[in-house]
């Protein structure tokens, strides 16, 4: 009995110690510790959301510039700028297809004239049709390229583009020149020959792109052919935000009767029409664009080109279609082919290379 009465006394003591220790030591209210967190009661900020928009789109908001549609060469190597018309097919199409071919246009091929001077030659210079097109890696490099002398058919007009590039702006502008023929020179070979053209009139018969001076303007001009007549010559001017990206390209009628030109837009907006119309499809929402070919053959006051669309697989064909010069109807040649017969009117020199 005393024994258990001695050993609650000291357990009696110890408790007692402990409150008296406890009451001494109590927590700083200011400090004292909450309860356990619940985190998933925590409202957390709203991220921020990512900007979709590319580098690229950025820098045409800032600059005011039109938007790159994003179908515009589906898995391309931008490193290589499309000089030809072929290059232009070819980058257009899905990697892994390799049997798309273009046919190209039928047209009346003219035997070559032979000249007594074996290193040059007298060719018809639009063969073959809508192939020739500026070299834009040149025109880099050498700030200003021009396009040959392309004599008319009747050996009385000549002229020629020169394409200037400004690497501060990285603008792009195009001229027309033409370069006074002499009237006893009535030989095709001497006047391509011996005239160069730097003798070209001073003042050009017109320009695009050097009416404002607006960085990343992409315009160019490139001699088509001229017409049958002579009093006529076609040009594609091609419209981009700088060097390798084209947007779409436009055919330009000189007339050297009126002495004006006139940039021919219609039958973009025929063939936007067609499609909408016939098949439901808004061409506004892909990247499309024409290709001139030449004059028409059986039709000598119409310009022929041909119009694709470019689509992540085989470029969509979007008909052969013409023109003609004074803007009132564009017209529908074929909707599935690209048979067309074109004419050749303009002449132009070929370099021969001779085999030693």
């Amino acid at each position: 009995m005393k024994n258990r009465v001695f050993l609650f006394a000291i357990v009696l003591f110890i408790f007692s110690s402990f409150c008296v220790f406890a009451k001494e030591n109590l927590p700083d209210p200011l400090y004292r510790s909450s309860d356990t967190l619940d985190y998933t009661k925590i409202e957390k900020e709203p991220e921020k959301e990512k900007d979709p928009r590319t580098l690229n789109e950025k820098l045409r908001e800032k600059l005011h510039l039109p938007p790159t549609k994003r179908i515009y060469y589906h898995h391309i190597d931008k490193s290589n700028m499309p000089v030809t018309i072929d290059d232009y097919y070819q980058y257009a199409q899905d990697k892994k297809r390799k049997d798309f071919e273009i046919p190209l246009p039928k047209f009346t091929q003219d035997e070559d004239i032979i000249l007594p001077n074996p290193h040059f030659r007298v060719v018809k210079y639009n063969t073959t049709p809508g192939q020739r097109n500026i070299d834009l890696k040149q025109l880099v490099a050498r700030r200003t390229v021009s396009s040959p002398g392309i004599l008319s058919p009747d050996k009385t007009k000549m002229v020629y583009t020169k394409s200037f590039f400004y690497p501060r702006l990285v603008q792009t502008s195009s001229a027309v020149y033409s370069i006074p023929i002499n009237p006893n020179i009535t030989d095709a070979y001497d006047i391509l020959y011996r005239t160069n053209v730097m003798e070209g009139d001073v003042a050009p018969l017109f320009t695009v792109g050097m009416d404002t001076q607006q960085k990343y303007q992409y315009k160019t001009l490139y001699p088509i052919d001229w017409s049958s007549d002579s009093s006529k010559i076609a040009f594609k001017e091609k419209i981009g935000s700088n060097i390798h990206d084209t947007w779409k390209t436009n055919v330009i009628i000189y007339d050297f009767d009126l002495k004006q030109w006139k940039r021919l837009t219609a039958v973009r907006e025929a063939i936007i029409y067609w499609w909408r119309q016939n098949k439901q499809i808004e061409l506004n929402d892909y990247m499309w664009d024409i290709f001139p070919i030449g004059w028409d053959k059986n039709n000598p006051d119409r310009i022929v080109v041909y119009a694709y669309a470019f689509t992540s697989g085989k470029p969509l064909f979007l008909g052969t279609w013409s023109i003609d010069y004074n803007e009132d109807k564009s017209a529908l040649i074929s909707i599935d082919s690209t048979y067309v017969q074109i004419d050749l009117n303009g002449y132009g020199l070929k370099e021969v290379k001779l085999e030693h």
